[in-house]
């Protein structure tokens, strides 16, 4: 199942989940092998207040790194998840090189995801962020694992 920009899906026991092609999105896979939980979340933009006040209405809560991360890690303990034994991965961010530094999405994203993490105790996690790089995140429960895709490079997984 393709998890779209601004949504998150939990799975338990069984099934697959997966990103589309990730520029300066960043996605949140998280997988409790143990519970056979896992759990993958794209957001697009680090803050509601990064948009114009006409445009930020309507738009789901998920889009936001500081006000969608709450609710998908609450999804994934109301399944069962224990963060202590969970795995995390965080991938995407790139950064388009012919942007200038100002308009460096990608990295604003990254150190929201951070500071989000820091704030909440989160520092079992592994990063595949930055670089001008799309990359695709697949989470297999079945097989227990996380995958990120990067072209040109073997992918890795976890």
């Amino acid at each position: 199942m393709i998890v779209e920009k601004g949504t998150f899906q939990v799975l338990k026991k069984k099934g697959t989940l997966a990103t589309d092609s990730l520029g300066s999105c960043i996605a949140l896979a998280v997988l409790d092998p143990q519970a056979q939980i896992g759990g993958l979340w794209v957001f697009v933009l680090p803050a509601r207040k990064i948009l114009l006040k006409n445009n930020a209405n309507g738009v789901s809560s998920l889009f936001f790194a500081d006000e969608g991360l709450e609710p998908f890690l609450k999804a994934l303990r109301e399944q069962g998840a224990d963060f202590n034994r969970a795995k995390f991965v965080i991938a995407g961010g790139a950064r388009f090189l012919e942007a200038p530094t100002i308009f460096d999405l990608g990295g604003i994203n990254i150190a929201m995801i951070r500071k989000l993490f820091k704030s909440t105790g989160i520092n079992n996690y592994e990063e595949h962020v930055g670089g001008p790089f799309p990359r695709v995140v697949h989470l297999d429960l079945e097989q227990g694992i996380i995958e990120v895709k990067t072209p040109g490079k073997e992918a890795e997984s976890w």
